[in-house]
């Protein structure tokens, strides 16, 4: 972020007096809430600045010490003063929060310095307290420790610039947009490119699977070599390994022995039972394979769809190798928006699942009046947001067998949803949102 962005961009926020509310929602992005603004703070390395937008989806929390100081000292506190420091892009916000006994001071410095950018909680006596990022002296000569006094940056030439900025608030709206549009084409096309890969190995393998018409025509046959051998079981001798019998059908049929003659007959039942169970069992893999290739081409569209990378990685975030074992295994898909937890049915053995095992405060998701994936927002009883809300109907749509066009989606709460049979139900005392697949 330049120095001169910087010093308009303070002037802006200087006319708001009260920090509401001061949280993480990404790895390296603070969320402020002033009065009447909300503003973000972007400090990943390289890319940092700052930026307002109309909602920034958080698909995780974070409680972290750094995270705990935050709260503790920058929620519901006024701003003292608000500046940036000279010849330097770090703004300093100092706050005091006051209880019955005592006034505590603290200062929430964010440095966007390349490859010092940090966000420093300093105390009173301008010692650190946390950090987003803690700097030992053995990587870098300026020290970021706990307890300790914090050392001035290196000295950096500032460009002197007269650019002024007209509208501070549409500057900020603008650098969100361009630091979605490149983080999110960024994002799609990796894990685009990830969920192709998984769309051809499920394709390899549905391909790869036999026929079962041909399977039960090859364990019928070696059935009937096995019983032949077990007729002339008396005629025949183990150290002959080629026969050539009649069949009750008058017909010959040429047989070569593996083995012993009883071994031999042995062998040939216990293949055409397992050739009989492949067949019988290879419907039912097809079937599964199917859903599962139906499910991630449905989940590639609704990457595709996508209007933000916080949306696109909350469909597709970092998961350890437990959990997608669990995701592939399991009839369901498991989401985390702003920190709930979000159900999503494969299939309809898996919305049957989420329906049965769902609670009455719990939120439930359907298209209007014809077949579509269930979508169970898990509440905790407590308040969920509208963009939450929007978020699940969006996930109902993308999942659903829907063309482009508005779509009508349902919701209510959990109680209000009478399972009939299955995934089959009826429902009272809904609301119904329009959702626009592109």
């Amino acid at each position: 972020m330049k120095y001169c962005e910087l010093l308009e961009c303070c002037k802006f926020l200087q006319s708001f007096k009260h920090i509401n509310s001061i949280l993480r929602v990404e790895d390296s992005i603070l969320k402020i809430n002033f009065q009447t603004f909300t503003l973000y703070a972007n400090l990943k390395r390289g890319e940092s600045s700052l930026f307002t937008c109309e909602h920034f989806y958080a698909s995780k929390y974070y409680c972290a010490p750094f995270d705990t100081l935050l709260a503790k000292r920058f929620i519901n506190a006024a701003v003292e003063c608000m500046d940036v420091s000279l010849n330097d892009r770090v703004l300093n916000i100092k706050v005091s929060q006051k209880n019955s006994y005592k006034t505590t001071s603290s200062t929430l410095r964010l440095e966007f310095t390349g490859k010092n950018t940090n966000a420093i909680i300093l105390d009173e006596n301008e010692k650190v307290i946390e950090a987003l990022r803690h700097i030992d002296e053995s990587v870098s000569y300026r020290a970021v420790k706990v307890g300790e006094k914090l050392a001035p940056l290196p000295s950096f030439t500032i460009q002197k610039s007269t650019d002024k900025i007209e509208n501070v608030e549409a500057f900020l709206r603008a650098s969100y947009e361009a630091m979605q549009k490149k983080e999110l084409e960024s994002f799609k096309a990796a894990k685009a490119a990830l969920l192709n890969k998984k769309i051809d190995k499920i394709q390899n393998l549905l391909d790869s699977l036999g026929n079962e018409q041909q399977l039960q025509k090859e364990a019928h046959q070696k059935s009937m070599e096995a019983e032949l051998l077990l007729m002339h079981r008396h005629l025949l001798k183990d150290y002959e390994k080629e026969y050539e019998l009649s069949g009750i059908d008058g017909q010959s049929y040429k047989i070569t022995l593996d083995g012993r003659v009883q071994e031999s007959i042995d062998k040939l039942f216990d293949r055409a039972k397992k050739l009989k169970q492949k067949a019988k069992s290879l419907h039912k893999e097809r079937q599964n394979l199917s859903e599962k290739l139906e499910f991630t081409k449905r989940l590639l569209d609704a990457l595709i769809d996508s209007k933000s990378k916080e949306e696109a990685e909350i469909l597709l975030p970092k998961r350890k190798a437990a959990d997608k074992k669990d995701d592939t295994q399991s009839a369901f898909y498991t989401f985390f928006v702003e920190g709930c937890k979000v159900l999503v049915g494969k299939n309809e053995k898996g919305n049957a699942e989420i329906l049965k095992d769902a609670k009455k405060n719990d939120i439930w998701f359907h298209i209007k009046n014809r077949a579509s994936a269930h979508v169970i927002l898990k509440t905790d009883k407590s308040n969920v947001p509208s963009s939450t809300l929007e978020f699940c109907a969006k996930l109902c749509v993308n999942f659903s067998a829907l063309g482009a066009g508005v779509h009508e989606v349902d919701f209510a709460p959990r109680r209000n949803v009478k399972i009939t049979s299955g995934a089959h139900v009826t429902y009272t005392d809904f609301k119904t949102m329009h959702i626009f697949k592109s």
